[in-house]
């Protein structure tokens, strides 16, 4: 056997369950139980308002159920979980605060880690001398983390009462669907919640849309007043124009 099949092998025995493959010896006993122990208290580190929500038992049943089904694949620990609020909400599906929340917990650490942008000064933009098409072609990067999805329970809140210890009764009780956008500032997370209208024309931003295909999307008579709003939060960190 090569040495790769002998790798192959090795991950394999270390990442099967026990009921489909018990364990060859004892020492891969030991050593399967130590990598499941290790991967789950990554997940602890990296959700722990959310496993504090749900509680111990059912957060430990989540895990080993994320451990056997979504092995490693990169080379650092601080990867480990981005799929692991999808399978929350899976499980939770009658309780969606808790997906919600996971995801923010995530989103927050990965924009924090995420590569350093320095945000556009508005300053520049003004200076760029863009005329009326070229402003139409604008097109933006967006900051540090960026990121954002629908919301429709009060897991912010949430959040910050698992935060304080206050979350006993808390009642995060489903309501409009709103879009949670989260992104890097001066080296802090920051977040806001988005209604429809400006998130719609944010996101054809995101998605590299133009300025003038943006407009389409969104409502343009606020398109200024937004616009200066994101660049005060520096929710851009460069843009480019068409010549």
């Amino acid at each position: 056997m090569s040495l790769a099949a002998l790798q192959r092998a090795f991950i394999a025995e270390i990442a099967a369950s026990d009921e489909g493959a018990p364990a060859s010896s004892l020492g891969m006993e030991i050593y399967r139980q130590a990598y499941r122990g290790r991967l789950a208290a990554a997940l602890e580190v990296s959700f722990e308002r959310t496993r504090r929500w749900v509680g111990e038992e059912s957060f430990a049943q989540a895990a080993a159920h994320y451990i056997l089904t979504h092995p490693p694949h990169g080379w650092t620990l601080d990867a480990y979980g981005a799929d692991f609020p999808a399978l929350l909400g899976e499980l939770f599906v009658e309780n969606p605060e808790v997906g919600e929340l996971a995801w923010f917990e995530w989103t927050l650490q990965q924009a924090f880690a995420a590569p350093d942008r320095a945000a556009l000064d508005p300053a520049a933009l003004a200076a760029a001398g863009l005329d009326e098409a070229q402003w139409a072609g604008l097109r933006f990067t967006m900051a540090a983390g960026y990121a954002a999805r629908p919301v429709r329970t009060a897991c912010l809140a949430l959040w910050r009462a698992l935060a304080e210890g206050e979350a006993d009764g808390f009642d995060p009780a489903p309501g409009e669907w709103r879009q949670l956008v989260v992104w890097r500032r001066d080296h802090t997370p920051h977040f806001r919640v988005f209604e429809a209208d400006e998130f719609a024309m944010l996101d054809a931003l995101a998605r590299e849309r133009t300025l003038g295909e943006a407009t389409v999307t969104g409502d343009p008579a606020r398109l200024g007043e937004w616009l200066a709003q994101w660049l005060g939060e520096e929710l851009f960190s460069g843009f480019s124009a068409a010549l």
